[in-house]
């Protein structure tokens, strides 16, 4: 899905202050409250009946879940972390409160199963250029212009509001973002960029740092910009195209040796 809420830049201010925090607080682990117990019974199981029957029950299972991650994460952009409850959760949904239960553990397991799945869905595409072996130049603009296209979004913009305001009140669910999203992502990039050295086609020292350098290249500003609430016009096809060239020539030049400047097109 394009429209994953799913911050990829360095926010270094952010993932400093709540390091700390991630440090003194107990992880965050939440398990279900009830619990179907298995029926004792000594009556034979009908096997013929017992595949249409499992069949049903986890269709409409899945169909419930599908449904209150939904509702979840609609009102998660709607009221923030603090104003999604589980009544409004079950009310939009239409399942119960033992389903949720039995399928997320509460709320806390709830909102990490939602930003688990758009996070993953949000990242697949950025990474697929990385997995290759494209040269740097390819490989760079197709991601940062994927990223770029991204990170302009009205939800993304939207939630970098609430992870600045309410973050330090939901620190494991925080913690748990960055992990499986811009940590993840930033690390295919120190991947790739590191196979690219064993290739001879790059020289760098410190891939996580290159990679770091690379994201704030392309996003720039936006997310101060967005804190503010004053994000500029978002950018045509034309303009995102202009912005990756200018990061990655700075980029590719920035990191060449003399005999790869010539390769990489920086002139003298």
């Amino acid at each position: 899905m394009d429209k994953m809420l799913f911050l990829l830049s360095p926010v270094q201010s952010i993932q400093g202050r709540f390091a700390i925090a991630f440090r003194n607080t107990v992880r965050y682990s939440t398990h279900c409250a009830l619990h179907d117990q298995e029926p004792k019974t000594t009556e034979p199981i009908i096997m013929s009946e017992t595949p249409e029957k499992f069949e049903k029950q986890s269709s409409r299972g899945s169909a419930r879940r599908r449904a209150m991650m939904d509702a979840a994460w609609q009102l998660l952009l709607e009221r923030g972390f603090a104003g999604v409850t589980l009544n409004d959760v079950i009310s939009q949904s239409g399942g119960s409160r033992t389903t949720l239960y039995e399928a997320f553990g509460g709320k806390d397991g709830l909102l990490e199963a939602v930003m688990t799945e758009r996070c993953v869905e949000f990242s697949a595409e950025l990474q697929i250029s990385l997995k290759t072996d494209l040269p740097p130049r390819d490989a760079l603009t197709d991601f940062g212009t994927k990223l770029a296209n991204k990170i302009v979004t009205e939800e993304v913009a939207r939630f970098t509001q609430i992870l600045y305001s309410e973050g330090q009140h939901f620190l494991p669910l925080i913690e748990k973002f960055f992990e499986i999203g811009p940590d993840s992502t930033r690390k295919h990039l120190a991947d790739y960029l590191s196979r690219q050295q064993k290739l001879g086609r790059i020289h760098i020292d410190d891939p996580d740092h290159a990679a770091e350098i690379f994201e704030a290249m392309v996003i720039g500003d936006w997310q101060s910009r967005v804190m503010k609430h004053h994000p500029r016009p978002p950018m045509t096809d034309s303009e995102i195209e202009n912005r990756v060239s200018r990061a990655v020539n700075i980029f590719l030049c920035g990191i060449a040796t003399d005999d790869q400047r010539k390769t990489f097109g920086c002139g003298n």
